[in-house]
């Protein structure tokens, strides 16, 4: 029985007697009243009332406070008994035991006693089982982090644990609101129901008591006192042995028999993960957990799931910012969240009214951290929220230091910001990298920007990044071994000082300088949509400004990386004409020989793709007359190159042909020592290998064809993606495969082309891939769905300028036109794409064209309304069409295009009755291809032969005659 001021209560038998009379009370109200009994004297929080009395239930508030109000009108005169700690929890003081009759009760929970369990962290399996093992073997044990990172939960399970599971008693001691060293011992000898009498000191009762009840004594949130907290556990240790404390702080204690777990965010899920395995991973499981507790049906689907997953990245495993995230869920939903976690310090507010005031909002959590700092350590940690990053000790220096900063100070201010979790290092061999959070930084940026430092610190992080930038060319994700990580480069960092320049508290003049710097670094790492965005506002900017604010070498980097990404991502190819020419104007003004020459071989690279085959050749041949005179050989391979492919494209493929091969081998022996520019866009070994694959499949070699595409495609490296891997896949890989038979890899290559060019948003590559898809459906016989994908597409291509072979695709929407009924639609398309290619020279596909315009015209005469000599003139037109296209391929050397030709007239001869002379059209092409081949065009010729074989069409051939026997023989 115990005797609670006036009451009589007996847990056991859940009764309560005041005067001898029993009192009935509501079975809530009772174990409320049990739980603060349980505490012996501790305060014990509303969370871990609630918990206890409403487990796995979510209640108001306001329904505790009914029952706490019910008990001090049971207690009566002995109210005051249950002390409200505001903000914090409640305290039941003055309960006596059966054992002893002791007024004021011991704030040490006694051997054996049941306490409210706290609730088990989420996530932190591996720490519980560590730290208590490390308290039977350490005397103090500290767990420290950052601010939010789930220390304080982490203790008190602990300290639950510790009871309920080893029986031993346990002192649990809050510091927060102690601030010195009189206040802290005093707090935690009365947190032990002890008070120093006269001449003694706090010490030596704190250790007496210690010793006597044999606790566990947990102090909670030591970081603001650690010096004090330091001098009493190491003065607790040395006079007991068996004493053992566990500590939470920012920082350690740095005493003797101190075991420092140091506690990490939780495990957070990679982008691109199932729905099962994110659900695996304990941030998620904290967000999902407090978020339906207030919003029972919130993220049940996969989408929502994965935004869940994105919250937690961006977060970083921080279990306070999670659980204030997961808050704002019952209000604004998960993707209402998501959006604005941009605006975090004012989104992550709300916290339990139970917890400490700095865990009630996030930007609180960093306050109280950051009032802990001196005066250096604070402007150095608001400065280096410039870095988005991880940055070096060199960066610091450059960046967040003044000028007058001596380097012990630096040194000293990131260790204190290391200590006090404010500041993240990571280790790669002997080199340190520093790294603030995503949430850290934004705080650091909220400082900076109330110090009114923004712009001076943003203007010193711009010039240091185009500095590093330039001297070192190239970012890296990881290091590799042997490199030295203290040049490593965050491109996020690069990113982050190129936005603020352009903001509208930055330095355009800076941010231009910046782009010119970052232009070919993002061409190197495959960003080619993002570099072209970001050289299209740097020079937009750039145009703006005064003549002279930027040199004349940034402007040709930014309109050279422009004009090589529209090529990929931009709206109008046209536009890289001018921005070549304007190169070049430079160059010429600079004497800057290789921006000159490079202008020219993007004026080469631009009039191909928009289909003027002349104007090219003659751009290659100056190309080659500058390189003549310089003393480069890659130059004057490359070209030679440029010229091959131009005469290619001009339907010289035998000179086309000997010529790549020559340079092939060539600028492959010339290895590392290929000086390839970014605004080369494509590799030009990987160019030229790609066209011998095609020219392999004109001339009728489709083995050949595949084997150089896959030389191809293995050319192209990981560190080398884009735009190489869609320009291969697009205009070489994907149609070659499909008109060698070689389905499976078409349909790989395609699926891989869409791909990439969605992730990359390279729109040209997109439109591109969808006339691929249709030409796949046109050969499954799925004509209506080829022309719904055609028309668009092409509409799109057309509007860009991007002519780089696109015929082909144009004789595809004339047949599914034909197909749909629509003979003069495509009659007329032929006729203008026949004209432009011919004005252009562009007659690489001119036998192509000839021949569907002839098949097109055998149609028309087949039409009902067509009187006999109309149709006579059209069958006519149609056989000299397709004549004329044999004629223009034999002479352009590409069977492929002669075989088609005549295929297409023998189908018609054999429809006439001409059975004859379509069989020597077959025969004569049967004798120049390989019958084993796969190729559509190979098995549409055997079938042919087949039929006419089958029907005894076949030439009369002369009969052998016998051999002469040799004078040896006779």
């Amino acid at each position: 029985m115990i005797q609670i001021g006036a009451l009589r209560v007996s847990f056991e038998r859940r009764e309560i007697w005041r005067n001898g009379l029993s009192v009935r009370i509501g079975a809530r109200a009772f174990d409320v009243l049990e739980a603060l009994y349980r505490a012996h004297g501790t305060l014990v929080s509303k969370d871990a009332i609630m918990d206890a009395v409403w487990p796995n239930t979510v209640v108001e508030e306001n329904s505790l406070q009914v029952h706490i109000a019910a008990l001090r009108k049971l207690l009566g005169a002995d109210r005051d008994l249950i002390k409200t700690v505001p903000g914090r929890g409640y305290v039941l003081v003055g309960a006596g035991t059966e054992n002893s009759g002791a007024a004021g009760g011991s704030a040490v929970a006694r051997e054996g006693a049941s306490a409210p369990r706290a609730a088990h962290p989420i996530g932190r399996e591996n720490e519980i089982a560590l730290i208590l093992a490390q308290l039977e073997v350490a005397p103090v044990t500290t767990v420290v982090g950052a601010g939010g990172i789930g220390k304080t939960c982490l203790a008190r399970y602990i300290a639950s644990e510790m009871q309920s599971r080893f029986g031993r008693a346990v002192c649990l001691v809050e510091l927060g609101n102690a601030s010195s060293s009189e206040t802290v011992l005093a707090t935690v000898a009365g947190a032990l129901g002890q008070h120093a009498g006269p001449g003694e000191t706090c010490e030596d009762v704190i250790s007496r008591a210690v010793e006597a009840s044999n606790c566990l004594l947990v102090l909670d949130n030591a970081e603001h006192v650690i010096d004090v907290v330091a001098s009493l556990a190491d003065t607790l240790v040395s006079r007991n042995h068996a004493a053992r404390l566990l500590v939470t702080s920012r920082e350690p204690l740095h005493i003797r028999g101190e075991s420092v777990l140091r506690l990490e965010p939780l495990a957070v899920p990679a982008s691109g993960l199932p729905t099962e395995a994110i659900l695996g991973h304990s941030a998620v499981a904290l967000f999902l957990c407090r978020a339906r507790a207030l919003a029972p049906d919130c993220a049940r689907d996969e989408s929502s799931i994965e935004l869940v997953a994105e919250i937690c990245r961006r977060l970083e495993g921080l279990p306070l910012a999670i659980e204030l995230a997961a808050a704002r869920v019952a209000t604004l939903g998960v993707e209402g969240v998501a959006s604005r976690l941009d605006d975090r310090l004012n989104l992550l507010t709300g916290g339990l009214r139970s917890t400490l005031p700095r865990h009630q909002t996030l930007r609180a959590t960093f306050e109280w951290s950051y009032t802990l700092l001196d005066a250096a350590s604070r402007t150095l940690f608001r400065r280096v929220g410039c870095f988005a990053g991880t940055f070096t000790f060199e960066a610091v220096c450059a960046v967040a230091a003044e000028p007058g900063m001596s380097i012990a100070v630096i040194v000293s201010s990131l260790s204190e910001l290391a200590a006090k979790s404010m500041l993240n290092v990571e280790f790669h061999g002997a080199i340190a990298l520093y790294r603030l959070t995503e949430s850290t930084r934004a705080y650091a940026l909220e400082k900076l920007r109330d110090e009114g430092e923004s712009q001076v610190i943003g203007a010193r992080h711009v010039r240091y990044m185009r500095e590093r930038i330039e001297e070192s060319g190239s970012f890296v994700a990881q290091p590799e071994n042997g490199q030295d990580a203290s040049a490593r480069l965050s491109l996020d960092d690069a990113r982050n000082a190129y936005d603020w320049a352009f903001s509208a508290d930055g330095d355009p003049a800076l941010g231009v300088a910046l782009a010119g710097a970052l232009v070919g670094t993002l061409l190197g790492a495959s960003h080619v949509r993002e570099c072209c965005e970001r050289a299209r506002r740097a020079l937009a900017v750039l145009d703006s400004l005064p003549a002279g604010s930027v040199d004349a070498v940034c402007e040709m980097k930014l309109c050279a990386a422009y004009a090589s990404t529209l090529m990929h991502a931009g709206d109008n190819v046209g536009t890289a004409l001018s921005l070549w020419e304007r190169v070049q104007r430079l160059a010429r003004e600079t004497g800057d020989a290789e921006f000159a020459s490079d202008a020219l071989w993007g004026l080469w690279n631009t009039t191909l793709a928009t289909g003027d085959i002349h104007t090219s050749l003659r751009y290659a041949t100056r190309f080659q007359q500058a390189a003549t005179a310089s003393d480069s050989p890659w130059r004057q391979w490359l070209a030679e190159q440029m010229i091959a492919i131009s005469l290619h494209c001009f339907g010289e493929h035998d000179q086309a042909r000997e010529r790549l091969e020559r340079t092939v081998n060539a600028i492959s022996g010339l290895g590392s020592r290929n000086p390839a520019r970014g605004w080369l866009s494509v590799c030009p070994l990987i160019y030229a290998c790609g066209t011998l694959a095609r020219i392999a499949l004109l001339q009728c070699d489709p083995a050949r064809a595949m084997q150089l595409l896959e030389r191809t495609l293995e050319l192209i490296r990981g560190d080398m993606l884009e735009p190489s891997l869609c320009h291969v896949l697009a205009v070489a890989a994907v149609p070659i495969a499909l008109d060698c038979g070689e389905h499976q890899a078409a349909a790989n290559y395609l699926a891989l082309l869409r791909s990439q060019a969605a992730s990359h948003r390279l729109e040209i590559w997109l439109d591109y891939a969808e006339c691929l898809t249709a030409k796949v459906d046109m050969m499954a016989g799925r004509g209506e769905a080829a022309l719904e994908r055609l028309e668009p597409a092409l509409r799109r291509l057309a509007a860009r300028g991007f002519r780089r072979v696109v015929t082909p695709f144009v004789v595809l929407h004339a047949q599914a036109l034909a197909g749909a009924g629509r003979l003069d639609e495509g009659r007329v398309l032929l006729d203008e794409t026949i004209v432009s290619a011919r004005a252009n020279g562009e007659r690489f596909f001119e036998p192509e064209l000839l021949r569907s315009r002839g098949w097109l015209e055998l149609q028309r005469a087949k039409l009902p309304g067509a009187s006999a000599k109309e149709a006579a003139q059209r069958e006519a037109e149609g056989q000299r069409l397709l004549g004329a296209a044999m004629e223009q391929a034999n002479a352009d050397g590409a069977p492929l295009w002669e075989m088609r030709a005549a295929l297409d007239l023998a189908v018609h001869l054999i429809e006439t009755g001409n059975v004859t002379r379509a069989a020597a059209l077959v025969d004569g092409m049967t004798a120049r291809v390989d019958l084993a081949s796969k190729s559509p065009d190979v098995l549409r010729l055997v079938k042919l032969a087949q039929m006419l074989d089958e029907a005894g069409a076949w030439p009369a051939k002369p009969a052998p005659q016998p051999a002469i026997a040799s004078s040896a023989t006779t």
